[in-house]
């Protein structure tokens, strides 16, 4: 594991679990290892002599709060049953398939549990956000879409309702996305509910740097008066995909198929409360799209730090040696 931006995916499943602890702390802790409570390095290693029933031979201790830690402490790796290599297996598919990977396939594939591959899916998810996100600059493309499936009900309804009633009856159903592309650039999206001209005009000032972009939208009326705070081009798609001087969209839409095609081809349906976690690992796979797969894999293991708590009904307590 010398070079660990070269590991491929076979590698990774035939690790031990003493092979993924060391390309653990390699990841976290590139200049040694540090406390995870009070951030001191150079902390005592300690190696179990006997065996125990905790499968953890090695850990640390600190120098300073005199607490112990390993690598998986405060990760979202902490606590879980599931072996290493299993969760390494897992992160790397998820990081190398284009439109995502689903948890019945990783249930099936890693010989889990549905409901372990579940939790699993959502913890690397969390992992893939972008908690520390910097400022979109330079030429911006912005859009919105309209997340979910065709409204149901029984034909003879549908026939009594206008053109135009038919069509706010499907919008209705959906969850709107606010989406913000740099050109050859990273992307963000916003699930925003209801999408407004004043909540989709706040998010673009908080997600641009006014001074050095320029905004490229379509004729929707959300972008009316935005030219106030930053140079801003329009596209009629009405009449032509790119106008002149090279203004379009088409950056951001392209991204929209390819959210798409992964929600409905891949997760096939996906609740409002967790869409924004989804729109992560789509996120962090496109804004890493030029690495290869090994190098995207070795990005997320080294911010795997933090734990996913909303699912627990009561707060967990701290396990040293998970």
């Amino acid at each position: 594991m010398d070079d660990t931006t070269k590991v491929t995916f076979l590698e990774v499943f035939r690790w031990s679990e003493d092979q993924c602890r060391q390309y653990l702390e390699q990841q976290r802790w590139p200049d040694g290892a540090r406390c995870p409570k009070c951030g001191v390095d150079k902390p005592w290693k300690i190696t179990r002599k006997t065996a125990s029933k905790n499968a953890v031979r090695s850990l640390y201790r600190c120098r300073s709060c005199k607490r112990q830690f390993t690598a998986t402490v405060g990760t979202i790796f902490e606590d879980s049953k599931i072996p290493l290599n299993k969760w390494f297996a897992a992160i790397f598919l998820m990081c190398a398939s284009k439109k995502g990977i689903s948890a019945h396939r990783l249930h099936r594939q890693l010989d889990i549990t549905y409901k372990s591959a579940w939790f699993m899916c959502q913890r690397v998810r969390y992992a893939m956000s972008d908690r520390n996100p910097m400022l979109l600059t330079g030429v911006i493309e912005a859009d919105e879409t309209y997340v979910g499936g065709k409204p149901r009900g029984h034909r003879s309804q549908r026939g009594q309702l206008t053109m135009s009633q038919r069509i706010k009856a499907a919008y209705d159903k959906k969850t709107p996305v606010l989406g913000i592309l740099e050109r050859s650039g990273r992307v963000r999206t916003i699930v925003m509910s209801p999408m407004t001209k004043k909540g989709a005009q706040r998010v673009l000032a908080s997600n641009i740097e006014l001074e050095k972009s320029c905004l490229l939208t379509d004729e929707s009326p959300l972008y009316h008066g935005i030219s106030r705070h930053l140079p801003h081009g329009q596209v009629e798609h009405k009449q032509e995909y790119v106008s002149e001087g090279g203004i379009h969209t088409q950056g951001i839409e392209n991204y929209w198929s390819l959210l798409k095609r992964g929600l409905y081809g891949v997760f096939h349906h996906v609740s409002v409360d967790h869409l924004p976690h989804y729109l992560d690992e789509f996120e962090f796979r496109f804004n890493r799209r030029k690495v290869c797969d090994a190098e995207r894999f070795a990005s997320l293991m080294g911010q795997t730090r933090g734990r996913l708590l909303w699912y627990c009904q009561t707060p967990q307590s701290e396990n040293p040696h998970a």
